[in-house]
């Protein structure tokens, strides 16, 4: 115990302070400094990947998927610039590269912008939406193109309902692999899950027709689609439909040359969603 000092005495001895810090040994605690020390190693590697120039950065955004290329964008407002600055040239790259066979399945259609204007003026004519009735009465899962943006000639519709029908295709993958019935709309009904679904697919097509990288992770969402199909039906004991060969090496790679095998020809149109149980590609 130290003793009291009093004004009266000539000489104070120091205090010898021999708190030390108590060693913190739990489960929590060693956790949390795991957590702690990656988030140092990926803020590290932030900062070294923000030094290096636009140049490399892009040559190396051309190599990954389109899925990744967009949560890369999300990293900081740096690679959120050149992401967006860039688009379309990551986009063909991509493209070329990883979906050659499904960018020739799936062309986009053309902007009517690009049409000369008696063409573009004919296109435009509010006559012509008599013919997106069908989507309407018939087609509940694709949402009729804008006929003030995009060509609506037969050939462009066909290839519009092309890129919705990927979209709500992908969006019922679980459905179909865990087995579980995709909901059925009544003839001439309206829900609301599927009005908002249906209206996302077309924003999202829209910007494929516009964005090359869009159009890329239109491509991977559809391939994706395709592998998962291409599993269930090898599955299948009962299906004796023929199918393309696909090992687990070809999906993996994450493009689309497993499909240059022979397949069966898919040229009939989901026009409802029960033909999905059947479809593969």
């Amino acid at each position: 115990m130290p003793r009291h000092v009093s004004e009266d005495d000539d000489h104070v001895e120091p205090l010898d302070d021999k708190t030390v810090a108590l060693p913190l040994h739990n489960k929590r605690t060693e956790r949390m400094q795991r957590k702690k020390a990656t988030r140092d190693r990926k803020r590290d590697a932030i900062v070294n990947l923000a030094k290096l120039p636009t140049e490399i950065i892009l040559e190396t955004l051309k190599l990954l998927r389109p899925s990744e290329v967009f949560a890369f964008a999300l990293v900081n407002r740096r690679f959120h610039s050149v992401v967006h600055a860039n688009a379309s040239i990551i986009g063909d790259v991509i493209v070329k590269q990883r979906y050659p066979i499904l960018a020739q399945c799936f062309p986009r259609p053309k902007l009517l912008s690009d049409l000369s204007p008696p063409i573009a003026d004919i296109l435009k004519d509010p006559a012509r939406r008599m013919q997106f009735s069908i989507h309407k009465k018939s087609y509940s899962h694709v949402h009729p193109p804008d006929a003030q943006f995009l060509c609506t000639c037969l050939t462009c519709i066909l290839i519009w309902n092309n890129l919705n029908l990927a979209l709500d295709f992908a969006h019922w993958q679980d459905n179909l692999d865990n087995g579980e019935p995709i909901p059925i709309i009544p003839r001439g009904k309206t829900m609301d899950w599927n009005e908002k679904l249906v209206a996302r697919n077309a924003r999202i097509a829209t910007k494929s027709v516009v964005d090359s990288l869009w159009y890329a992770r239109v491509l991977e969402t559809h391939l994706d689609s395709t592998t998962r199909a291409i599993r269930r039906h090898a599955l299948n004991k009962g299906n004796k439909r023929k199918h393309v060969e696909m090992t687990e090496e070809e999906a993996a790679k994450g493009t689309d040359q497993f499909l240059e095998k022979a397949g069966p020809l898919a040229l009939e149109f989901p026009f409802h969603r029960d033909n999905y149980y059947l479809l593969y590609i």
